[in-house]
């Protein structure tokens, strides 16, 4: 298996990790040693295969799918702990859905999923929801930070999360409209 994709296996299991560690109250240091390595691993696994010449199917598949349940599963943690409202987690979760859902339906309607590549704002809106995190992750272990500037990390993020998935939209109308091409 390809390095790249190890680092991407390990956000896999420390998308389950941290939940576990928190459930059990381990000592905060950890929990947030596994967070930053996490969001770390995002840019590390993809840049990685690049300049190692090392992407791979299987990579372009699991990457984003270890994004999607790293990001996901904290932020459900902080809805859980009523450190974010119910109306930022089910932005976040209903954006991926929608994205897992809509690529799903593309790829059984026969449509190839290179033309599904992650765009420039569902990149910023990654971003932000890795910054979120760990802003508020910070807020939570380490220092009480600003209220107002945990406020606009999250409208910002709200705001990418917002519309990266009518972007996502657009692309799968487009898409749709497509003719596919029946495969031999």
């Amino acid at each position: 298996m390809k390095i790249p994709n190890l680092i991407t296996f390990y956000r896999f299991i420390v998308s389950f990790l941290i939940p576990f560690l928190w459930i059990k109250g381990v000592d905060s240091a950890w929990i947030y040693f596994f967070l930053i390595t996490g969001a770390l691993s995002d840019a590390l696994d993809g840049n990685l295969a690049r300049l190692l010449k090392q992407k791979t199917p299987l990579g372009k598949i699991l990457d984003p799918l270890a994004d999607k349940l790293f990001i996901n599963m904290l932020f459900f943690l902080l809805y859980w702990m009523d450190r974010i409202d119910l109306s930022l987690f089910s932005l976040i979760f209903g954006r991926d859905l929608f994205i897992l859902l809509g690529a799903f339906y593309l790829f059984k309607r026969g449509h190839p999923l290179t033309g599904l590549n992650p765009t420039l704002l569902g990149k910023a809106s990654t971003v932000f929801q890795l910054l979120s995190l760990l802003v508020l992750y910070i807020d939570l272990y380490l220092k009480n930070l600003p209220g107002e500037f945990i406020k606009q990390i999250l409208n910002l993020t709200i705001f990418f999360t917002a519309a990266s998935g009518f972007h996502y939209l657009l692309i799968f109308k487009r898409l749709c409209l497509k003719k596919v091409i029946p495969h031999s």
